[in-house]
């Protein structure tokens, strides 16, 4: 299990929502790779998604911030489809310019050979396209 990773400028503490007895490797490479981005300050793993933010909501249950339009947090959500080889982009969010294609440089590094990412739907106004063209394993629907 991942407890911590140390990244070039921080260190990235990676929980666990639920008692997951086996880490698939694809989910750890992503959590490896969100880890070593400067702004991702925490990253918690279910056994259905990803969460990594530079930010955490307040109170009882702290969670990665993910939510677009907000105005300060970098930050991706992940739905894990293990069973059908693949990661769901379904959640992103980067008011600093960059961060939103590092996230997602990040996710497809990780990914096996016969694994795709999704996006289910594409509100960005061109963001998707253009890492379309960078990824091959990116499918927009």
């Amino acid at each position: 299990m991942i407890e911590n990773i140390e990244s070039e400028s921080n260190l990235s503490k990676i929980r666990y929502i639920k008692k997951i007895k086996l880490v698939h490797p694809v989910v750890e490479n992503i959590a490896r790779n969100l880890a070593k981005i400067d702004i991702i300050k925490y990253i918690t793993i279910s056994e259905d998604y990803i969460k990594a933010s530079s930010e955490m909501t307040t109170g009882r249950n702290k969670i990665p911030i993910t939510k677009i339009d907000h105005p300060t947090a970098v930050g991706v959500s992940l739905l894990l489809e293990l069973n059908h080889n693949v990661i769901q982009l379904y959640e992103m969010n980067s008011p600093v310019k960059g961060y939103g294609s590092k996230m997602v440089d990040a996710v497809i590094r990780a990914l096996l050979e016969d694994w795709s990412a999704v996006v289910v739907m594409d509100w960005s106004g061109g963001f998707w396209e253009k890492m379309r063209e960078k990824y091959d394993k990116l499918v927009i629907l």
